[in-house]
């Protein structure tokens, strides 16, 4: 028996399934759902935009979005219950007066993960209220083998997904770090500044005029960093090692970097301008 790959799988998973006519379901109020984990490096209108465009199609000549529920902010990880519109919705779903006869989702990847399609589906289904998706080409049954056989498989693909993604990221992190000494964020560390690294490797950030941070030695702080492994390493306890730097009168990491410790005085006692 051949095996199918991934691709030939939807794809003959997608041609066994049964349109839905317009006249079997017609008017339709359809809650939309959608979900974005940040709002730094994304934009939220146009993730939101394209999600709901996407539901829109999907139930074109069926019926019309009469509310939206969009989480912005959270991880697919969170639990349905966990996510402000997601709970929301599901609270709407619950109540006999509710607005909308079904919800459509942007994106399978977006609204689940692991084995939370099954039990949000049934729990809506429950209530009466079907869920279409646009892998599945309109209301997901959950008796249907073959949308069982979908579920599964974009199931898997969406926690692939979030491997790969994790390690892609922190692949580029550790080659950004090594290679081309950048410094990705965050605070200095304590004997260290950061300095101008050139321009962006990156051609077109490099055409916007953007430049990159490195760090560099302090000229003040890295002799008292090299000062403390060195007599940590002879046998000195952390507590005498305070106690000297604060006679000597050595700035702390808060008061060498104020500008990055805003919420500590600089000065005085205590955790605000003194070792510890």
């Amino acid at each position: 028996m051949a095996t199918l790959t991934n691709a030939e799988l939807v794809a003959a998973l997608m041609g066994r399934r049964r349109p839905v006519a317009p006249s079997e379901v017609p008017g339709v109020r359809f809650a939309f759902y959608g979900r974005m984990s940040t709002s730094t490096f994304q934009d939220v209108q146009t993730s939101r935009a394209w999600q709901r465009a996407v539901s829109v199609e999907l139930i074109e000549g069926v019926g019309s979005v009469v509310a939206e529920f969009f989480d912005v902010g959270v991880s697919r990880r969170w639990s349905w219950l966990d996510r402000p519109e997601a709970a929301a919705l599901l609270a709407a779903a619950a109540d006999p007066g509710r607005e909308f006869d079904a919800v459509v989702v942007g994106e399978y990847e977006r609204a689940f993960h692991g084995d939370q399609f099954r039990e949000v589906v049934s729990g809506f289904n429950a209530l009466g209220v079907a869920v279409w998706l646009p892998e599945a080409g309109g209301p997901v049954e959950l008796g249907s083998p073959v949308h069982e056989a979908l579920m599964v498989l974009l199931g898997a693909q969406a926690q692939r997904e979030v491997a790969r993604a994790r390690q892609r990221v922190l692949a580029a992190m550790r080659s950004q770090t090594r290679v081309q000494g950048r410094f990705l964020g965050g605070r200095p560390p304590y004997g260290y500044r950061l300095v101008d690294g050139g321009r962006h490797p990156n051609p077109v950030r490099g055409r916007w005029g953007r430049r990159v941070q490195v760090l560099a030695p302090d000229p003040v702080t890295a002799p008292w960093v090299r000062w403390m492994f060195a007599e940590r390493a002879r046998g000195r306890t952390v507590a005498s090692l305070a106690r000297e730097l604060n006679d000597r009168g050595v700035m702390c990491p808060s008061s060498a970097d104020p500008e990055r410790n805003a919420h500590r005085s600089g000065g005085g006692g205590g955790s605000c301008g003194r070792w510890r």
